[in-house]
């Protein structure tokens, strides 16, 4: 018998009737993919939302999905991919707190501890040269301060804001709207291929791998892009761009810094990112430091960071978030006499489970314990790993490193 976990993560994936908000209040009550699988309907109904009828469909293909699993496995080995699950270290923690978290998530490449200091870069396929210009100018440069570069891959703005972070030898994140045996846009194959080639980054699917690109599974993968990133920037846009939708679902639902690029007021191609500022919804940047400046703490050490030679920054970030011999390690203890408010915040927390014998503190207890937001606490763990200040365990669990 198979006795390998990731089965019973793709059976769940593949269970009927239930999406990602029901399978993490599933989770919540059973715990393990294993106890939902196997529950009475009984048990399955008293979750919210759940219901008899629910229940009872869930427990009736339960079994069904064994076979699935079985093969959707054997062709996720057989092409090379991770299947990461969210018991699993490497599993994003930016997708742990959202009430919506893909149930798995298949990447091709790799996702670094580092890739939590991210910026996400969306905006239209049928993007003018000026809004080209300006994807590829901002990628470039805040790639170099040292953030990852998150978009769809998608035509545009996507692709110019891919490739940038490529030119300057930075780190890239596509989310695609397809399983990974598809190619989308069948032009961009060259470009993943170089993200891959070059431990630049990772393409990456919630969907199984024979998933073709259709229309209805793009507005869900915005809501990736935007919990993976600090913040989000809306580059050229009109009013029914579903770039639109990643900056409310950033705003709104992840609680995300939201940023655009204004255009000429005649171009219907910048009214939607017109809208988002008359409307107050994001800030408006006419610099990549506009941005850099709006995110706080995090923001001014990676400022500091291009000032002190950037473009290393980014070659270091590549390989691991052990301490590189310059760059940001450099930047972080020659900038930052003592830790900042807020660093020492989640020092004084981590310091405190360890004095418990916690063992640690999940994302999830430093947000209970500090009252931080989730982005802030992302991009803040990252640099003190960074400065050697804390350790990453097992199980996403971080603790205060002894002296």
């Amino acid at each position: 018998m198979h006795t390998d976990s990731r089965l019973s993560w793709l059976r769940l994936a593949r269970l009927p009737g239930v999406g990602p908000v029901l399978i993490k209040r599933l989770l919540t009550h059973f715990h393990t993919p294993d106890a939902i699988l196997t529950a009475h309907p009984s048990a399955l109904s008293v979750v919210e939302d759940i219901g008899t009828l629910r229940a009872n469909k869930i427990a009736a293909n339960a079994a069904a999905t064994q076979k699935l699993a079985e093969e959707e496995l054997a062709k996720i080995d057989a092409d090379g991919i991770t299947l990461l699950t969210p018991d699993h270290p490497d599993f994003p923690p930016g997708l742990r707190n959202i009430p919506d978290p893909p149930i798995v998530l298949y990447v091709r490449g790799q996702i670094l501890p580092s890739d939590a200091l991210a910026i996400g870069i969306v905006g239209a396929r049928e993007c003018s040269m000026y809004g080209r210009e300006q994807a590829h100018r901002f990628a470039a440069q805040l790639a170099q301060s040292g953030l990852t570069i998150v978009s769809g891959g998608a035509r545009g703005i996507d692709t110019a804001a891919h490739n940038a972070a490529l030119q300057v030898k930075a780190r890239t994140l596509v989310i695609q709207g397809c399983g990974l045996r598809h190619t989308y846009p069948p032009e961009n194959k060259a470009l993943y291929q170089r993200i891959i080639n070059e431990n630049a980054g990772a393409i990456i699917s919630e969907l199984p791998l024979d998933t073709p690109p259709t229309a209805d599974n793009f507005p869900t993968r915005n809501r990736i892009i935007a919990p993976l990133s600090l913040g989000i920037l809306v580059v050229e846009a009109n009013l029914r761009s579903g770039s639109l939708i990643t900056a409310r679902l950033a705003a709104d639902d992840y609680g995300r810094e939201v940023f655009a690029i204004p255009g000429p007021i005649t171009s219907s191609a910048s009214a939607g990112t017109h809208h988002l500022i008359k409307t107050a919804a994001a800030h408006l940047v006419d610099s990549p430091d506009d941005i850099l400046a709006n995110l706080g703490e995090a923001g001014q050490l990676l400022q500091q960071n291009q000032k002190n030679g950037g473009e290393s920054l980014a070659a270091d970030r590549r390989s691991t978030l052990a301490p590189p011999s310059t760059s940001v390690a450099s930047v972080a203890k020659s900038s930052v006499a003592q830790f900042t408010a807020t660093q020492q915040k989640i020092l004084t927390a981590l310091e405190s489970a360890d004095k418990n014998g916690e063992g640690g503190l999940t994302i999830d207890d430093i947000l209970e314990r500090t009252a931080l937001p989730p982005s802030v606490i992302m991009a803040e763990l990252t640099l003190l790993q960074i400065q050697s200040a804390i350790i990453r365990l097992p199980a996403n669990r971080f603790a205060k490193k002894s002296v």
